[in-house]
C-alpha cells in the first residue's frame, strides 16, 4: 500500500512540474529568476534572443457602426548575446489612419541579474516618441534601457483600430509562447483563417466563433531564406476577416480610392507642357509603339524619391514640374499621358512582395503600398507598367508585384457598392513568358596551363533587369568582381555592353579573359566550365526549409563553351551527358559534353517551367540542386600526351 501511495505521489509531482515548466504568459512584472538565469533557448541552440511569450487580446468598444477594437497586447523577450541588444530598440507599426487611431497604456521595462538578484529599470516615457510613416501608418517608438546580454524586456500597449491586423505566431526571434484571444461583436460577419503548421496547444472556439483562443509553443524563427516571396506570408499566423464595416469589399475601396483626394483627383490632372510628348505619342503607329514612348519618356525623366504609395505625397501636378515623385505620383503621370494619347489604360494598386501579399477573400485597403498602370490589350495579353525604376521593361510586369493579387480600378464607370465594375476588378498578377539568358565561350588552352577567351551573355527579359540592377548597385568593379565570383585565377581584360537603354533588344555583354588554372602541372591539366555562371551559390543548401518557394518567373538558362585543347594533351577524364529532372518535371537541367576535333563542347541548359513551390516540396529541391551543383562542378582532365 505504501508503495502505491509513492508512486502516485510521484506521479502527481511529475504532472505538476510539467505544469509548472510549460510555456504560458505571466503577468506584467512578474519574472521567473530560471529565466533570468536561462541561457540559451531550449528548442533553437543558436539564437541570440527568444520571445518568451507574446500575447494579445482584442475586445470590442462601442457599438454598430462606431465600433472599434483594442488590441490589448503584452511582450516579454529573452536576450542570449551581445548581437540581439538591437531588440531593445522597439518600433510599433500601426494604422493610424489619419491621426484617428493612437497607441497608449504603455509599459516597459528591463529587467536584469545582478549578483542573484533582479533588478528593474523603467522605460522614461519622455523617451517614447511617434514616428509618422504616411498617411495611413505611423510607428510608436522608444529605446528601452539597460539591454545587455542576460537582459529581460518587456513592454505592453493599448492600440485601437478599425481593423485587425494579422496575429503572427513565428517571428525573426524563436517564440515560446503565443496566445491570442478575440471576442468580437455579433453584429460584425466575421471569421478566422489560420495559416499554421503547428498544432496549437491551446484551441477554443470555432472560426466564426464570436470568442476566440489560438495559442502556440515552440514555434521556430523565420530567417530570411532566398527566394521566399512575400516573408510575412510565410509566417505561421491567423489573419482575420470582415473587421471593417466602412472598407469590407473590394467594391468600397475601390469607390473610396477613387473619391479619395491624394489619389482619385490625381487621374485627370492637367500638364502644363505635355502637349507635345502627346502629339508625338499620337503619331506612332501601333498601340504598343505609344506605350514604349511614354513609358520611356516618363521612365528616363523622372526621379523616383525611394518610396512605394498607392497614394500621391506632394500631388501629380508639383511632381510633373520637379521631376521628381513617390511611385505613385510618377505611375499616375504616366497614366494621364497615356489616356491622353487614346490608350485605354487604369490605375492598379498592389501590394510590393516585401510589403506583404493580398488575400483576395480578404479586403483590407491598409496592405496596398504601390500603385501603377494596367493597360488591358485583349483577353489573352495585358501591361502593368512601372516607370518608377529605371531599370523596368513597358512589356514586363514589375518582379516586386509578380505572383500576387492586385486592384485594377476604373475611374470612368461609378463603381457600385455591390459589385465591381467589368475593369474594377481584383486581378492575379503573372508572367507565363520565359526570361531567356544564354552565355557563349569559346577559349583556347595551353600547354602551360592557362586559359584565354571571349564571352557573350545574351540578357533578355528580368535577366536584363536584373543584371542592369545589380550593375547599377555594385559598380562596374565589384560587378566583373561577382562575374567572376572573386576568382583572383580569373582575369577580365575588357568588358563592353550593348542595349543597355533599348527596351526592345537584349542586353549583351562581351567579355575577353585569361585564367590561370589551378592545380595543373607539367602532366595534367584541370578545368571547370562553369566559368561565368552568374547563378552563383547554391541557394537551397540547408537541410530544412520554413517558407514557400517563389522564383517569380519561368525562365531558360543555357550555357555553350568550345574548348580548344593545347597541342600534345588529350582528354583523361571528361563529365558525361545527364539530364536531371525534378519528379514533377518542373525543372529540367541537362549537360551534354561532347569531344570534336580537337575541342571538347560543353552545354548546359536550366529550364524551370513553374514558379511557386510549398515548403512541403523543399525535399525534392534541395535534392535536385545538389545533383545539379554537383554536376556543374565537375572537372574535365587532361592529360599530356
Amino acid at each position: 500500500m505504501n508503495k502505491i501511495f509513492t508512486l502516485l505521489m510521484l506521479g502527481c509531482l511529475a504532472i505538476t512540474a510539467k505544469a509548472q515548466t510549460a510555456p504560458t504568459t505571466q503577468s506584467y512584472g512578474k519574472v521567473d529568476q530560471s529565466d533570468l538565469e536561462l541561457k540559451a533557448c531550449d528548442f533553437e541552440k543558436d539564437a541570440n534572443a527568444e520571445i518568451l511569450f507574446d500575447k494579445g487580446e482584442v475586445v470590442p468598444e462601442g457599438a454598430g457602426a462606431r465600433t472599434i477594437l483594442i488590441l490589448q497586447r503584452h511582450t516579454r523577450i529573452k536576450v542570449f548575446k551581445d548581437a540581439a541588444k538591437s531588440l531593445g530598440n522597439i518600433r510599433i507599426k500601426y494604422y493610424s489612419y489619419m491621426d484617428k487611431i493612437v497607441v497608449n497604456d504603455i509599459q516597459a521595462e528591463t529587467i536584469n541579474l545582478v549578483e542573484g538578484k533582479q533588478v528593474v529599470t523603467l522605460l522614461d516615457k519622455k523617451a517614447i516618441y511617434i514616428e509618422k510613416i504616411d498617411k495611413w501608418t505611423s510607428a510608436l517608438v522608444f529605446a528601452m534601457p539597460e539591454v545587455k546580454a542576460g537582459s529581460i524586456i518587456e513592454y505592453k500597449y493599448r492600440v485601437a483600430s478599425q481593423t485587425f491586423p494579422t496575429w503572427n505566431f513565428q517571428n525573426y526571434m524563436p517564440t515560446r509562447y503565443s496566445e491570442i484571444q478575440v471576442t468580437i461583436p455579433n453584429s460584425i460577419d466575421f471569421k478566422s483563417v489560420p495559416h499554421t503548421r503547428q498544432p496549437f496547444v491551446k484551441n477554443v472556439g470555432d472560426l466564426k466563433d464570436l470568442y476566440q483562443v489560438r495559442a502556440m509553443e515552440n514555434i521556430h524563427s523565420m530567417p530570411d531564406e532566398p527566394f521566399m516571396g512575400s516573408r510575412d506570408q510565410n509566417l505561421q499566423r491567423i489573419d482575420y476577416t470582415g473587421i471593417n464595416g466602412e472598407l469590407g469589399t473590394w467594391a468600397k475601396i475601390g469607390e473610396s480610392l477613387i473619391q479619395y483626394d491624394d489619389f482619385g483627383s490625381d487621374l485627370n490632372k492637367s500638364l502644363t507642357g505635355s502637349e507635345a510628348i502627346i502629339k508625338n505619342a499620337k503619331g506612332l503607329k501601333s498601340d504598343d509603339d505609344k506605350i514604349a514612348y511614354l513609358f520611356d519618356a516618363v521612365k528616363n525623366s523622372f526621379k523616383w524619391n525611394g518610396r512605394f504609395s498607392y497614394y500621391a505625397e506632394d500631388g501629380v501636378a508639383k511632381a510633373w514640374v520637379k521631376k521628381l515623385g513617390n511611385s505613385e505620383e510618377i505611375n499616375m503621370i504616366l497614366l494621364n499621358l497615356l489616356k491622353k494619347a487614346g490608350i485605354k489604360a487604369f490605375p492598379l494598386v498592389a501590394c510590393t512582395k516585401d510589403h506583404g501579399k493580398i488575400n483576395p477573400g480578404n479586403p483590407t485597403i491598409f496592405l496596398f503600398n504601390d500603385a501603377v498602370v494596367y493597360i488591358p490589350v485583349d483577353s489573352t495579353k495585358h501591361y502593368i507598367l512601372d516607370a518608377s525604376s529605371k531599370f523596368n521593361l513597358y512589356n514586363l510586369t514589375p518582379t516586386n508585384i509578380l505572383n500576387s493579387f492586385a486592384l485594377s480600378l476604373n475611374p470612368h464607370n461609378k463603381i457600385s457598392t455591390s459589385a465591381i465594375g467589368k475593369e474594377s476588378e481584383i486581378i492575379f498578377i503573372e508572367n507565363e513568358d520565359l526570361s531567356m539568358q544564354s552565355i557563349s565561350l569559346n577559349a583556347e588552352i595551353k600547354p602551360d596551363g592557362k586559359m584565354e577567351g571571349s564571352v557573350e551573355i545574351n540578357n533578355n527579359s528580368y535577366s536584363k533587369i536584373n543584371a542592369l540592377g545589380l550593375y547599377d548597385i555594385k559598380g562596374n568593379e565589384k560587378y566583373l568582381d561577382s562575374m567572376r565570383s572573386n576568382d583572383n585565377n580569373l582575369k577580365i581584360l575588357s568588358y563592353t555592353r550593348e542595349n543597355m537603354n533599348i527596351d526592345s533588344l537584349p542586353l549583351i555583354q562581351k567579355i575577353n579573359f585569361n585564367l590561370t588554372l589551378s592545380g595543373s602541372d607539367d602532366k595534367y591539366i584541370y578545368f571547370n566550365t562553369n566559368l561565368f555562371n552568374p547563378m552563383g551559390k547554391n541557394p537551397f543548401f540547408t537541410d530544412e526549409r520554413f517558407a514557400d518557394i517563389d522564383f517569380g518567373y519561368r525562365d531558360n538558362f543555357s550555357v555553350y563553351s568550345v574548348y580548344k585543347l593545347p597541342s600534345g594533351f588529350k582528354t583523361d577524364a571528361l563529365p558525361k551527358t545527364i539530364t536531371v529532372v525534378m519528379p514533377d518535371q518542373s525543372i529540367v537541367f541537362k549537360r551534354t559534353v561532347a569531344e570534336d576535333d580537337g575541342n571538347i563542347l560543353v552545354k548546359y541548359v536550366l529550364n524551370h517551367r513553374k514558379t511557386i513551390y510549398f515548403k512541403e516540396d523543399y525535399p525534392d529541391i534541395r535534392e535536385f540542386y545538389k545533383k545539379m551543383y554537383d554536376l556543374m562542378g565537375e572537372q574535365i582532365v587532361l592529360k599530356k600526351s
